[in-house]
Order: C-alpha cells, then sequence, then structure tokens
C-alpha cells in the first residue's frame, strides 16, 4: 500500500470501505472524477463547522466551489497529492495545526519528499488514501485511510483532544465520500 510509504507510523488513523458493484477502473475513475457538488449536502455542512471559527475571525477559510472534481479542490486548498498507482490507490497529505482554533500554520510542503522529511515540532501530519481492489465477480471495494503523527510529544496531546472532538464527524464525512463513490461508480455502468 502505498499509503505506508507516506506514513508508516502513525499516531491515530481511521479506516472505512465500501463495496462497489463496478470494475476496478470505473471505481478509480469515480474517485478522481467526483464533483464536491455530487457530495451530499450534510458532508458540506460537518466540513464547514471546522471552518467557522476561522470565518468568525476573519480569516479567510478554504471554499468548496463546485464543478470540479473534489480531489481537484482538496489540492487546490493546501492538500499535497503524495503518489498513485492508477486504478489502485492515490495518497494525499497535509501538515498542519489542525487542533488550533482558526488552523494554525500550515506550512508549505511543495513535494512528496518535503512532506516526508517534515519534522517540525508543533505539528501534525496527515496522510490519507482512497484504494481499489478488485473482489472479482464485478465488484470491487473501495477504502480509505487516514493516518496522523504529531511530530512532537507535546503535540501529540494536543491532537488526542482536537481528534476526540472531531473523529466522529470526520469519520462520516469519509463514509459520505465513499457512498457517494459508490453512486458515481454504479451509475456509470
Amino acid at each position: 500500500m502505498l499509503l505506508d510509504k507516506y506514513l508508516p507510523v502513525y499516531d491515530f488513523n481511521e479506516v472505512h470501505g465500501i463495496t462497489i458493484r463496478t470494475s476496478p477502473e470505473k471505481a478509480f475513475a469515480a474517485i478522481k472524477e467526483l464533483e464536491s457538488a455530487e457530495l451530499s449536502p450534510l458532508a458540506y455542512w460537518l466540513m464547514s463547522i471546522r471552518e467557522l471559527p476561522a470565518r468568525l475571525t476573519g480569516k479567510p477559510s478554504p471554499q468548496i466551489q463546485g464543478g470540479r472534481p473534489f480531489l481537484e479542490e482538496l489540492f487546490e486548498d493546501g492538500f499535497l497529492d503524495l503518489d498513485e498507482v492508477p486504478n489502485q490507490e492515490i495518497v494525499f497529505g497535509l501538515v498542519g495545526q489542525f487542533w488550533e482554533l482558526t488552523g494554525g500554520q500550515n506550512p508549505q510542503i511543495a513535494s512528496p519528499q518535503e512532506f516526508l522529511t517534515f519534522d517540525q515540532p508543533d505539528y501534525a501530519k496527515v496522510a490519507a488514501n482512497l484504494a481499489v481492489t478488485d473482489l472479482g465477480n464485478g465488484t470491487v471495494r473501495c477504502t480509505t485511510e487516514t493516518r496522523i503523527r504529531a511530530t512532537h510529544p507535546a503535540t501529540l496531546k494536543k491532537f488526542a483532544l482536537y481528534w476526540r472532538i472531531i473523529s466522529l464527524g470526520s469519520g462520516f464525512i469519509r463514509i459520505l465520500w465513499l457512498k457517494a463513490i459508490q453512486r458515481k461508480a454504479e451509475r456509470g455502468q
């Protein structure tokens, strides 16, 4: 799994999956082509809760525009496209101070190598994937795993509290994302 290359050791993780009646190629195309407008409005609502403190303090926050692939929008909003094996797995990452009420500072990480070597204290590294496994008989398993690694023991304590607060919502967003991928892939049959 490519995700192991970018964050083999982690402090927190979550894994979600869904079975889809389609080919690996169509499932992966759905992952890459899914537009943000195809996500559940509930996913938008949950994501907007996280951005509320930044908006209230006048700090600009990422905005989902719609009409373009959701992954492209994530990459424009700071996530880094780390790696890909076509029709199997895509990995993306982000470094930040997520526990800060207004989102904290996000260092400019410009390449997969910079992501791998980043180790400044008071940050957390997040690596996530979307993967497709062929189950045969015209079905695939589409999974997503998110891993988080704190860069310092003090950071781990800060992130742990934040994770307790947001992990259920974070997981639910990923489930809604997988369901949208399933709808798109199966509709394309």
